[in-house]
């Protein structure tokens, strides 16, 4: 065993002989025990106890232990904690359903997520103090949670014997928002908003989801609780956390955040807003993509797969020699596209047009693109074209960007190309030169 796996156990027998013998010598007595005498773990440290004095019994206690030294390998955990969230869930266990109940736990140290796995032996809810004994813990995305099974334990507590746990909101710009936050502090306006009905574990569920903006750029929200919000209002966000699709951050809140809608006559319109903020491509990349980004480039490349094309009628992918990957030799229908390599100095990223922008930058529509290619009967015709209008040519472009294994992609919404002032140009250049 290396001196990771090796760690917690030298812990348990030098909490059983109270720290009378050094962790180096445990760790080579333990190594004996192991490989020259051959036996099992849990008898080696039996056996190294007894050597030193200690009774052996005592490897079996449950230390109480606080937020901050869970691990996620512990087998039996006492931890005092206060309920800062909870909430139930419907599962199937054995064909059979059942209810389990999860949330998080808090003390002074920090905070951990736990799943309580059989029905409420008391009962409990948030803001409560408890104590828990018999837990075990596991790790999920690297992070321990705690588990409260069959053979644990839960009593209340006054809330003094746990003294709260209190941590600064992280204050944030939009564009500085990853995957990953939590206890977010962020003051922005709503764009956009709408409410629908999901379907979730524990039934239906209203769903506020929109776009919230500051000066900095903008981000998808989803509210899992209705705090009256409305279109054009700034809020204050404290206490939301951050989750990705496809790269793409996303904010969310729900009851155990505070929301409060603010009168901030500094943060521009929802319309001047809506046009603001560009974005470096090397932001992009370390943020890992955004919703409605505006990024100013030049197109370095056009790639194959551009200009007129041919699209699966049932998968509508595209068509290569006459044959989709999925369905094999269709009757393709013909599209227009542009998927090309935007570079703007700090880095890359692939850009896609659809058939209306393509029309766009060709100056004719797609029933042209086909003529023109059935006269010189070579499919090619568009692309090359696409490449004459665009190559090293400076544009302003939005969409989303989103991020996979293959780098950035932007699905572009609006195209212009940018024009450049020669005279402005050159002054930054001198500066930079002169410096």
């Amino acid at each position: 065993m290396n001196e990771k796996e090796l760690a917690p156990h030298i812990e348990d027998i030098n909490r059983a002989l109270k720290e009378k013998v050094s962790s180096e010598q445990i760790e080579e007595e333990l190594q004996k025990f192991r490989d020259e005498y051959r036996i099992s773990l849990g008898d080696a440290k039996r056996a190294i106890v007894k050597k030193f004095g200690g009774d052996p019994q005592d490897l079996f206690l449950n230390p109480e232990k606080k937020i901050n030294e869970i691990r996620g390998d512990e087998r039996s955990l006492d931890i005092k904690a206060r309920i800062i969230a909870i909430q139930d869930k419907e599962i199937e266990l054995d064909g059979q359903p059942k209810t389990i109940f999860y949330g998080i736990f808090g003390d002074d140290t920090g905070t951990i997520p736990f799943t309580l796995w059989e029905s409420k032996s008391v009962d409990i809810e948030k803001g409560d103090t408890v104590h828990v004994k018999n837990a075990y813990a596991n790790t999920w995305n690297d992070q321990p949670q705690v588990n409260i099974g069959s053979m644990a334990g839960i009593g209340i507590l006054d809330d003094d014997e746990v003294p709260p746990f209190e941590r600064d909101p992280q204050v944030c710009d939009i564009k500085d928002i990853r995957e990953g936050m939590r206890n977010l502090m962020v003051t922005g306006r709503i764009l956009t908003m709408e409410k629908k009905v999901v379907q979730t574990d524990s039934g239906e569920k209203d769903l506020f989801s929109g776009v919230l903006a500051d000066e900095s750029g903008k981000i998808q929200f989803s509210a899992w609780h209705d705090f009256q919000l409305e279109p054009e209002q700034v809020i204050k966000l404290v206490g939301g956390y951050v989750r990705s699709w496809r790269g793409i951050p996303q904010l969310n809140f729900d009851e155990n955040s505070e929301v409060e809608i603010i009168d901030d006559q500094e943060l521009p319109s929802a319309d001047t807003l809506q046009d603001s903020s560009t974005m470096t491509i090397s932001h992009l990349a370390r943020r890992g993509g955004a919703v409605d980004a505006i990024v100013d480039a030049v197109v370095i490349d056009i790639k194959t797969g551009s200009g007129l094309i041919f699209r699966c009628p049932e998968c509508n992918r595209v068509v290569q020699k006459g044959a989709c990957r999925i369905h094999g030799k269709v009757d393709g229908e013909a599209d227009l596209r542009v998927k090309g390599i935007l570079d703007d100095g700090t880095g890359a990223l692939t850009m896609i047009m659809t058939r209306e922008l393509t029309e766009n930058i060709l100056g004719y529509d797609l029933d042209k693109a086909k003529e023109l290619a059935r006269d010189r009967m070579d499919q090619d015709v568009i692309k090359d074209e696409l490449e004459e209008l665009l190559i090293a040519q400076p544009l302003r472009v939005r969409g989303n960007v989103t991020s996979d294994e293959y780098g950035l992609m932007l699905v572009a919404s609006d195209v212009k190309f940018k024009k450049i002032d020669v005279e402005e140009e050159a002054r930054k250049l001198l500066d930079e030169v002169s410096v």
